[in-house]
């Protein structure tokens, strides 16, 4: 498994609160497209089928925790 960039587990831990892409995107100050790309980049990175298996496998491997 690739390591994720600062701004992916970023965007990961948003996403794992509940945010939206919508509302991350205006949390990061980023467009929603961009956040679109992050979130495929992550899933690639992590081998997960969307988004909500993204957020579980980095749960369980405690990467949501390395931006704390």
């Amino acid at each position: 498994m690739k390591a994720l960039s600062c701004r992916e587990l970023q965007i990961i831990r948003h996403t794992a609160l509940g945010h939206t892409a919508k509302e991350v995107a205006r949390l990061c100050g980023l467009e929603h497209r961009t956040i679109e790309i992050y979130v495929g980049n992550i899933r690639k990175k992590l081998q997960a089928k969307n988004i909500a298996h993204a957020v579980y496998i980095a749960s369980q491997q405690n990467i949501l925790n390395e931006l704390s």
